[in-house]
C-alpha cells in the first residue's frame, strides 16, 4: 500500500464546496521568480469561489532563491507538493563526457563541450525570423541539442508531477486540472494526469509556447519551435480551455488553432486592488526605477540617450536625476549597463541594486517618481510588472512598439508610451515629467476603475471554468463578468 504523498506546505483546512483544483506549475511560492506570482494571487480568487487547490510545483530544496513569506499569503484550503527534477539520460551522458573532457584537457578552456575554441555568440538571443541551422556549424548542432534537451528536462519533471497527481487523485474531491507555464512542459504533465483521471484540462500560458517571438541564444535553433509546436498541438487538442495572457496572444492562437477558437480566451495578470504598498516621502530626486532582470532584448540604451539630453538641458547632477535598476543584469550583446550609461554621458547617474524579495522590490519602487518598462520585441506579451507599476503613485514610462500587447493595454490609461527606438519621443516625455516634478506635481496611481484588476480577470477565468463543469450557480452574479 502506497503512503499518501505529503505536502511541504498547507494552509488551514477549509470547506471547499466546489471541490479541489489540481495546479501543475513549475513556478509557485516560495519560488521568487515573476512567474510564481500569477497563481499565488489567483489562489485567493479560487478560494473565494469555493475551490480548494492542490499545487504540484518545483521542490523547494531545488530553488536557487526562495521567499517563504509568500506561502503565508496563500488562502485556506491550499496544499503545496514539491516535485524534484529527475535527470534525463542525455544529461548523465553529457556530464560524464564533460568530466572526461576536463580530465583529459585540464588546462584548456572551461567552456562546455562543443564551445571550446569558439565564441558562443555575439548575441544573447535571436528573433524567430533569425533562427537558422547550418549543417557544418558546430554551434547549430549544439543549439539544436540544447533546444531538445530543455524540453526533455521539463517534460521529465512534468511526468513526475503527473505521477504524484495520480497518487493524490480523489474522484470525490478533484474536479479539474490546471497547468501554468512556461516552462511549458507543465502542460504535458497536466495532459497525462487528465488522461489518467478523466478530468477536464485547462492550460494557462503566461507566455506563448510555439509562438514565442524571441529565443535565448543557447536554444536558438529552428528545431526548438518545431518541438514546441508538436507538443503544443497535442495539448491544445485535449484542452477544455486555453488561457492566453494577452488579447494579441489569444488572437494569434485562434488563428493557429481555429477549431479551438471558442475555447481560447485572454486572461491578463491584472493589478491587485488590495495590495499593501510601502509609502516613502520623496527626497527631491527625479528617480527613474526598473525592477526585474535586464536580458535578451530589454536594452536601456535609448533611454540613456534620452535621459542624457534632459541632464544636459537642465544641467542636472546625480542627486537631481537618477536611473536605478534592481535585479540581475546580463550582458547586452557584450555591453554592460555601466558601459552603455558611460557611452551616453550618464556616468554616475545610473545605479544598480541586487535582486531582493518582492517586498524589497516594492520598497525600491515606492521611492521612484517614474517607473520604467524596458522594451521587448515579444509583442504578444505584457510584463507582469506593468500591472504592478499601476498601483504606485508614480508616472509609468513604457518603451513599447506601436500595436504591441503592452502599447495596446496602456492606451487611454494615462501612461507615457514611446517606441523603443524613438529617442526624441522618450526625451520629450522625460522632459515633460521632469518639469512636472520640478513644479511639485504629484503623480497618481493608474490602478483605478477595476477593469484591469486581477479580480476582474479572475472572475472571467472562473466563470469559464464553471461553464466547463456545467455547474455555475446563482451564488455568482453573471453581470460581473467582462467580455473578452
Amino acid at each position: 500500500m502506497h503512503r499518501q504523498p505529503q505536502s511541504f506546505f498547507e494552509t488551514p483546512t477549509s470547506a471547499s464546496p466546489r471541490g479541489r483544483l489540481f495546479l501543475i506549475s513549475y513556478h509557485f511560492p516560495p519560488d521568487q521568480v515573476a512567474g510564481a506570482l500569477r497563481w499565488q494571487k489567483l489562489a485567493a480568487h479560487a478560494a473565494q469561489r469555493g475551490w480548494g487547490l492542490d499545487v504540484l510545483t518545483r521542490h523547494p530544496a531545488e530553488l536557487p532563491s526562495a521567499d517563504p513569506s509568500r506561502l503565508r499569503e496563500l488562502p485556506p484550503g491550499v496544499r503545496v507538493f514539491g516535485v524534484r527534477q529527475p535527470q534525463i539520460l542525455a544529461q548523465r551522458v553529457e556530464h560524464r563526457l564533460w568530466r572526461a573532457y576536463r580530465h583529459l584537457s585540464p588546462a584548456r578552456s572551461t567552456s562546455r563541450p562543443g564551445q571550446a575554441g569558439e565564441r558562443s555568440s555575439p548575441k544573447s538571443s535571436y528573433a524567430r525570423n533569425e533562427l537558422r541551422f547550418q549543417v557544418l556549424s558546430l554551434r547549430s548542432w549544439t543549439r539544436a541539442y540544447h533546444g531538445w534537451a530543455s524540453y526533455a528536462v521539463h517534460r521529465a519533471w512534468a511526468r513526475r508531477a503527473a505521477s504524484l497527481g495520480a497518487r493524490l487523485f480523489n474522484p470525490a474531491q478533484h474536479r479539474i486540472i490546471v497547468s501554468c507555464g512556461p516552462p511549458h512542459g507543465a502542460h504535458e504533465g497536466a495532459l497525462r494526469l487528465a488522461r489518467a483521471t478523466g478530468l477536464p484540462l485547462v492550460i494557462d500560458l503566461r507566455d506563448p509556447w510555439s509562438l514565442t517571438e524571441r529565443w535565448s541564444e543557447s536554444v536558438a535553433s529552428p528545431v526548438t519551435p518545431r518541438i514546441a509546436r508538436r507538443h503544443e498541438r497535442a495539448t491544445v487538442r485535449r484542452a477544455a480551455l486555453v488561457v492566453m495572457n494577452t488579447k494579441p496572444a489569444r488572437d494569434a492562437m485562434q488563428v493557429l488553432y481555429p477549431w479551438q477558437a471558442d475555447r481560447i480566451l485572454a486572461i491578463m495578470n491584472g493589478y491587485d486592488e488590495d495590495e499593501e504598498l510601502p509609502r516613502h516621502p520623496r527626497d527631491g530626486c527625479f528617480r527613474i526605477a526598473y525592477a526585474g532582470t535586464i536580458y535578451l532584448d530589454r536594452n536601456p540604451r535609448t533611454l540613456f540617450l534620452a535621459a542624457a539630453r534632459v541632464v544636459r538641458e537642465f544641467e542636472l547632477t546625480p542627486d537631481e536625476l537618477a536611473i536605478e535598476f534592481m535585479g540581475p543584469v546580463e550582458l547586452l550583446n557584450d555591453f554592460s549597463v555601466d558601459s552603455l550609461a558611460r557611452d551616453a554621458g550618464l556616468e554616475g547617474f545610473v545605479r544598480l541594486h541586487p535582486a531582493g524579495t518582492r517586498r524589497q522590490a516594492a520598497e525600491f519602487l515606492a521611492k521612484a517618481v517614474v517607473l520604467l518598462n524596458l522594451p521587448q520585441d515579444s509583442h504578444l506579451t505584457v510584463p507582469s510588472k506593468v500591472f504592478e507599476y499601476m498601483c504606485f503613485d508614480a508616472w509609468l514610462l513604457a518603451l513599447a512598439a506601436p500595436g504591441s500587447a503592452t502599447e495596446l493595454l496602456l492606451r487611454e490609461t494615462g501612461a507615457d508610451v514611446a517606441a523603443p527606438d524613438d529617442v526624441d519621443a522618450i526625451a520629450r516625455l522625460l522632459r515633460a515629467r521632469y518639469l512636472d516634478h520640478r513644479l511639485g506635481v504629484c503623480p497618481r496611481a493608474l490602478a483605478r476603475g477595476g477593469r484591469l484588476s486581477r479580480r476582474a480577470q479572475a472572475e472571467r477565468l472562473f466563470v469559464a471554468i464553471d461553464e466547463i463543469l456545467g455547474n455555475a450557480d446563482a451564488a455568482f452574479d453573471p453581470s460581473a463578468t467582462i467580455s473578452s
